[in-house]
């Protein structure tokens, strides 16, 4: 595919394009620029909410749509909703109520607000993760949940024990999914990165033959499987670098502007 033929570009972010500092580098924030000149959407498509992703749009200086909550919600680039999916209130209940037996952390998306029952380790390390503070609140207050994006924080052996319970009970009326080894999350049936690609190309009026897709995570394959172009970084399992059309250097190698720099002739 001629480096003409791609209009768009998405981006995971944590473990893709942002390093282990959760920075993102000189030499990345430089191939963006010289994207932008050539008339392409810069997408970000990530597990984390609009607030925690913002600060780096701006520091990218993007005004393209991006994705949030693993597909849940995308987002105009003048901040309005373009799609919506939320978590049907009873499946909700249910697996807050299965948090507390299980005795599991859980944290809640609402009106794009982090919220948890108490503050735990996990709860603070989570908040330092994406530098996003939440607030403590009895989620049994809550007259209608209507909830984006629901998680649980611990043990990776465990959670995928929880995983696999609640998969059963909900089939296709729930995603589940983990970001990130100790992060198993839940958003409303059929949501994750690879349909939002598909729903925002239909949006933007391009096909998905055009876009090119980078990422390290479980919840990148959809998406890297969706676009034409799928890349892994090197940091990403197996699954994910099977599933892609190729695999770069590290996050903390600028392995998204390796591609970028000799894909588009950027240098």
């Amino acid at each position: 595919m001629g480096k003409n033929k791609i209009k768009a570009i998405a981006f995971d972010m944590d473990g893709t394009l942002l390093n282990d500092a959760k920075e993102i580098s000189p030499r990345t924030r430089e191939s963006f620029e010289a994207l932008k000149e050539l008339g392409l959407y810069l997408i970000l498509a990530t597990g984390r909410s609009f607030e925690a992703l913002e600060p780096y749009k701006m520091y990218l200086d993007l005004q393209y749509p991006v994705i949030c909550y693993n597909g849940a919600r995308i987002i105009s680039g003048d901040g309005k909703i373009i799609k919506d999916h939320l978590i049907e209130d009873r499946i909700s209940k249910y697996i807050i109520n299965f948090a507390r037996k299980e005795k599991v952390h859980i944290q809640i998306y609402r009106n794009g607000k982090l919220f948890f029952e108490k503050r735990t380790p996990e709860a603070e390390f989570y908040e330092n993760h994406v530098n996003l503070k939440g607030d403590i609140i009895n989620f049994d207050k809550l007259d209608s949940l209507g909830l984006t994006k629901i998680m649980y924080l611990g043990d990776h052996g465990y959670l995928v024990t929880l995983a696999g319970d609640i998969k059963e009970t909900f089939g296709q009326d729930l995603s589940v999914m983990f970001s990130n080894p100790i992060f198993l999350e839940f958003m409303a049936g059929g949501v994750s990165k690879g349909n939002s690609l598909l729903e925002l190309t239909e949006y933007l009026g391009i096909g998905l033959e055009s876009v090119m897709a980078f990422g390290d995570g479980e919840n990148d394959i959809s998406m890297i499987k969706t676009a034409g172009i799928g890349i892994a970084m090197s940091n990403a399992n197996t699954e994910v670098k099977e599933s892609a059309d190729l695999v770069t250097l590290s996050n903390n190698e600028d392995g998204v502007a390796e591609v970028l720099e000799d894909y588009f002739g950027l240098v």
